[in-house]
C-alpha cells in the first residue's frame, strides 16, 4: 500500500516533476484494474473523502483515508502493485488532460486523442488506461532506438548534473567526445557540423549556408516534398497549404520541379539561374513514402555539376538508418552511392533528445563568416551526449543490417496480404519507410482504428496512402505481430 501512497502524494526530492493526484485519476486507475468492481469503490471513497472537485488535487489526510479504505478490500498484490504504477506514471486523468491541452495549446495540428502515452519500453508504448501497443510511427522516426532508453537517460542525468547548457560558440567537452567518433558513420567529405534543436531550423540554416557559398538566392525544390514548419523549411514545402496563411506561396526565390522527372529539374535550372536544389531523397509527409528512382538521383547529380549547383539533401526522417537497403546504409544517399554537397540530419540523432544538424564539405562550410548566424541551444552538452550515446547503440545494435531484415520481411507480408486482399493497392517506400494505397482516406482511417484496437497505434497518412515509420531497433516477432494484426484490420475492411 506504501506504493499507492507515495504515487497519490509526490516526494518533491524523488519526483519534482511531478504533482499530487486527483481522484478523477484514482477513479480512472480503479476503473481501469478493477473492472466492473471499480463502481462501487469509487461510490464509497466519494462519500469518503467529501471531495468537491474531483481535478482537485488529493491532500495527505486524504491520501491516508483512501490507503486504509483499500487496504480493507480484498486486493491481490498485482492489482495494488498495478494501481501504485498507473498513479505513479500519471497523477492526471485521461479526461482532464485532454481538457487542458482543449484549452491552453494553440491549434497548430489535430490533437490526438485516442491513446495518452505515459510510458514506453522498446518498441512499445503503454497509455494512461493500462494497455499496451506498438508503435508504428516512432515519434516521426525520432525514437528508433526505443520509446525509453536507460543508457540515453543516464547519460543525460550525468551530464545535468555536471553542464547542463553551454553557447553554441564556446568549446566543450561533450560536442569533443561526438565528433570524435561520428565520422566512422558519415558519406564521405561531410565532416563541417552546424548543429540546431529541430529539422525545419536545421533546414533553414542549410538554404542560408547554400546561399552564401554560391552567393545565390534562386532554389528548386521539388512537388510533394516537406522540409518543416519553420519560415523558410515551409517556403521550399510543395503544400501550398502550409504557404499560404504566411504569404510563402508566391515568393519568387523558389522553384518547384516535378519529382523524379529530369527534364522538369533542367528546365528550372535553365530558367530560373538557380545554383540550389534541395530533396528528400525518400518524399514522406506529402507524397507517402515515395523514393526517388536511381536514375533520376544519378541524372540529378549529373545536371548539378554541369550547371554549378549544390545539392541540400534533407535527411531528417530519412536518416540515421531507417530507409537502408545494404548493411551500412546510415543515411538514403549511402543507398543511392552518393554524396551530396549539404546534409541536413536529425530525428533520431539523439535517440528521442531534440537534436539536428547541418553537415557539410569544408570548402562550402567555410563561406559562413563570423556573425552570419549562431544558436544559444545548438550543440548544447545535454544535446551531444544524447547523440554521442544515441550514434554508438546504432552501431552496436548494427541498426541498417535489422532494417534490411525488417524491411525484406515487411513487403513480404504485405505482398502475401495483397494476394488476399484487393483493398490493399500501390505499396511504396525504402526500408522500414513504407506505406501503401488503401483507396481512400475513409479507408485508411478505418484500418488505422483497427490496428488500435489490436494493440498497434500508428496515425501517419497521406491521403489515400497508410504510412508506416517502426523503430529501427523492432524485432523480427514483433514485426510478425504487426502484420498478423493488420491482417486482422484489413480483413474487416475487405469484407
Amino acid at each position: 500500500m506504501e506504493t499507492i501512497k507515495r504515487a497519490i502524494i509526490y516526494d518533491r526530492s524523488l519526483n519534482p516533476e511531478r504533482t499530487n493526484a486527483t481522484f478523477e485519476r484514482l477513479a480512472e486507475v480503479l476503473e481501469n484494474v478493477l473492472n466492473e468492481q471499480s463502481a462501487a469503490h469509487i461510490s464509497k471513497l466519494l462519500d469518503l473523502l467529501e471531495q468537491p472537485n474531483p481535478r482537485n488535487q488529493l491532500n495527505e489526510k486524504q491520501a491516508d483515508k483512501i490507503i486504509e479504505y483499500l487496504d480493507k478490500i480484498v486486493l491481490s498484490r498485482q492489482q495494488i502493485q498495478e494501481i501504485g504504477e498507473q498513479l505513479q506514471l500519471s497523477e492526471i486523468s485521461t479526461a482532464e488532460a485532454i481538457d487542458i491541452h482543449q484549452q491552453f495549446k494553440i491549434p497548430v495540428s489535430h490533437p490526438e486523442e485516442d491513446i495518452i502515452p505515459v510510458q514506453g519500453k522498446g518498441c512499445w508504448i503503454k497509455d494512461t488506461k493500462g494497455k499496451w501497443y506498438l508503435d508504428m510511427d516512432s515519434n516521426y522516426s525520432a525514437t528508433n532506438l526505443g520509446m525509453s532508453n536507460p543508457e540515453i537517460a543516464l547519460g543525460l542525468y550525468n551530464q545535468a548534473n555536471t553542464l547542463i547548457s553551454m553557447k553554441e560558440d564556446r568549446i566543450q567537452i561533450a560536442r569533443s567526445r561526438f565528433l570524435k567518433e561520428i565520422h566512422q558513420m558519415m558519406p564521405p567529405g561531410l565532416d563541417q557540423f552546424y548543429w540546431q534543436n529541430s529539422g525545419g531550423e536545421a533546414v533553414d540554416k542549410a538554404l542560408k549556408i547554400a546561399k552564401a557559398y554560391t552567393g545565390t538566392t534562386q532554389v528548386i525544390a521539388f512537388k510533394g516534398g516537406f522540409h518543416g514548419r519553420t519560415h523558410g523549411a515551409v517556403a521550399v514545402t510543395w503544400n501550398k497549404k502550409y504557404r499560404e496563411p504566411f504569404g510563402l506561396d508566391e515568393t519568387g526565390w523558389v522553384h518547384f520541379a516535378d519529382f523524379n522527372d529530369l527534364n522538369s529539374v533542367e528546365t528550372l535550372l535553365k530558367t530560373t539561374g538557380a545554383k540550389i536544389i534541395i530533396l528528400e531523397m525518400v518524399q514522406g509527409e506529402e507524397a507517402g513514402n515515395r523514393p526517388a528512382t536511381p536514375e533520376f538521383v544519378n541524372g540529378l547529380w549529373t545536371l548539378a555539376k554541369q550547371y554549378d549547383a549544390v545539392i541540400i539533401d534533407d535527411e531528417v526522417q530519412a536518416g540515421f538508418g531507417r530507409t537502408a537497403v545494404k548493411q551500412g546504409d546510415w543515411f538514403a544517399c549511402m543507398s543511392y552511392d552518393l554524396v551530396p554537397d549539404i546534409m541536413v540530419i536529425g530525428k533520431s540523432f539523439g535517440g528521442g533528445y531534440p537534436v539536428t544538424a547541418v553537415v557539410t564539405k569544408k570548402k562550402i562550410g567555410s563561406k559562413m563568416k563570423y556573425g552570419y548566424d549562431g544558436s544559444t541551444f545548438g550543440g548544447n552538452p545535454m544535446a551531444m551526449t544524447a547523440t554521442l550515446i544515441a550514434t554508438r547503440q546504432m552501431r552496436e545494435k548494427d541498426v541498417t543490417g535489422n532494417v534490411v531484415a525488417r524491411a525484406k520481411q515487411i513487403k513480404s507480408g504485405i505482398r502475401t496480404l495483397r494476394e488476399t486482399y484487393s483493398i490493399i493497392g500501390t505499396y511504396s517506400g525504402r526500408g522500414l519507410m513504407f506505406g501503401f494505397d488503401l483507396g481512400s482516406a475513409e479507408n485508411v482511417q478505418k484500418v488505422q482504428s483497427g490496428l488500435r484496437e489490436n494493440g498497434v497505434k500508428v496515425s501517419l497518412s497521406s491521403g489515400s496512402m497508410i504510412r508506416f515509420l517502426p523503430l529501427t531497433i523492432m524485432s523480427k516477432g514483433e514485426t510478425d505481430f504487426f502484420l498478423k494484426q493488420l491482417e486482422k484490420s484489413i480483413k474487416i475492411l475487405d469484407s
